[in-house]
């Protein structure tokens, strides 16, 4: 979300912009410095060696090259140390520009923040609606049963098999989702915005199924 405030304040854009950019170059340069310390030391190695070689041969030792590679290195870590001066200085002027529009920042994200929250409580508003068509197709199946049952057939069949449930039978032990539960998490997601206020099914309230 403050990214998309950056967007909208070009000056803080550029100071984000920038602090980036020094940022990977500065990673750059200190990658090239461990780099050249690695090539530094092979070159010495190889360098100490053949030039102990040659002594022995009686042949005149042949030119370095670590020395070469020493002064890019020093070079390297120079240009990093620039690089990571030049970053805290940039980072300097971000934390400035923040604190003097501290109130004009914070007043951009409250209302970024409020919008996500209308999104968020149309979205719930909508779920909850169907949720509570669900419930009410359970209810009115449940109501047609209770008031219409279907009539019993003659048992000419042997005993069925019975399904033992330790406890109170409720819609967690049965596997179901908790209908409460669920009701109120996206009423609490529409509290996040104005979205209008939908009634819940009062329970236990008949319905015309027949």
């Amino acid at each position: 979300m403050f990214e998309a405030i950056v967007e909208s304040l070009p000056e803080l854009r550029k100071l984000e912009a920038t602090v980036a950019d020094l940022e990977r170059q500065h990673g750059e340069a200190s990658a090239r410095v461990q780099s050249l310390v690695r090539k530094a030391g092979q070159a010495r190695e190889h360098d100490l060696n053949a030039e102990a070689a040659a002594l022995n041969a009686g042949r005149k030792p042949p030119q370095p090259t670590e020395p070469r590679l020493a002064e890019q290195l020093a070079d390297a870590g120079r240009s990093g140390e620039v690089l990571e001066r030049r970053l805290r200085l940039a980072e300097g002027d971000r934390a400035r520009y923040l604190s003097e529009n501290h109130a004009e920042i914070l007043a951009l994200l409250s209302a970024a923040h409020d919008a996500q929250g209308e999104r968020v409580a149309a979205a719930a508003t909508e779920a909850l609606e169907a949720l509570l068509a669900y419930h009410k197709a359970e209810d009115d199946a449940r109501n047609l049963q209770r008031l219409h049952p279907a009539p019993a057939l003659e048992n000419t069949g042997g005993p069925e098999s019975v399904s033992i449930v330790f406890g109170n039978l409720t819609t967690n032990n049965a596997g179901g989702p908790n209908r409460g539960a669920l009701e109120g998490t996206l009423r609490q997601l529409i509290s996040m915005g104005e979205g209008t206020i939908i009634e819940a099914v009062e329970e236990g309230e008949d319905s015309d199924a027949a």
